[in-house]
């Protein structure tokens, strides 16, 4: 096994360079992390199913290791993501987690996986984000105000609590993540031009797994709830105690899920 994470490169169709760490044994797991985060929120994940699969962990375009272009869509997310596939071979497993999660239910519709894994992607199920809000993030962002971009973000898109937003505040986490926030407009404008609509997901092929925790916010286990409805192959667990990142708070917990799944019969 290499315990090693080694540093590669795939160039996704643009020319882009998409950086991943690559490090296990045994079948490919390709993880996708969301929105204001890089894939290092996935390592503890990955370490504790290297000794059963090939992880590869990589940095969405405008993060980490990965470069960026201009021109933005989800599709150019999707190739991306099928860059790193290509390296990991066929049949490669493929997990997303939040706006992760909505590329890599996009991936797996334009292109055949293994099996697929979703941690509460945020479908626009109830519609966009007000345009008031949308325009005061937008605001706090260009005017480099990144707290407040981000504490607009948490209070007024995902509905945290005062209390989580103040605990989320006094940790490492919050530092990462502000900088990060001019990426999160254009997937937000993203999500929104989705639709509230999940009918082209219903002739998804690849059995998947929805995980949520049952913590998390409402719109996070609205959209979930709706999304499982619509896949035609789908596995649900649950998080006891758990919100939107128990791939921080119970690693363990979810790598024994994903494995359980992408190893049974």
């Amino acid at each position: 096994m290499s315990t090693q994470p080694e540093e590669r490169v795939a160039r996704s169709a643009d020319g882009t360079p998409i950086g991943f760490l690559k490090f296990g044994s045994g079948p490919s797991l390709v993880f996708v992390h969301g929105s204001v985060n890089t894939g290092e929120e996935w390592l503890q994940v990955a370490t504790a199913m290297a000794e059963e699969f090939t992880c590869y962990v990589m940095d969405r375009r405008g993060r980490g290791r990965s470069g960026d272009a201009a021109a933005y869509s989800l599709d150019r997310e999707c190739e991306d993501i099928i860059a790193v596939l290509e390296v990991a071979g066929p049949e490669a497993h493929l997990l997303g987690h939040s706006y992760g999660a909505i590329c890599a239910l996009e991936t797996a519709r334009r292109l055949p996986i293994g099996r697929l894994v979703v941690y509460e992607p945020p479908l626009p199920v109830d519609g966009p984000v007000p345009e008031k809000t949308m325009n005061a993030y937008r605001a706090a962002v260009e005017s480099n105000k990144l707290d407040q971009a981000l504490t607009i973000f948490l209070e007024d898109i995902v509905h945290v609590t005062g209390g989580e937003l103040a605990a989320l505040r006094t940790t490492p986490l919050w530092k990462k993540m502000a900088p990060l926030t001019p990426t999160l407009t254009r997937e937000l404008e993203t999500v929104d031009l989705l639709g509230p609509s999940l009918e082209r997901y219903r002739q998804l092929a690849a059995p998947t797994l929805s995980m949520r925790g049952t913590a998390t916010q409402a719109k996070h286990k609205t959209a979930s709830s709706a999304l499982e409805n619509a896949l035609p192959n789908v596995r649900t667990a649950q998080f006891d105690g758990e919100g939107h990142v128990a791939n921080l708070t119970a690693p363990g917990v979810v790598a024994k899920e994903v494995t359980d799944f992408l190893l049974a019969r």
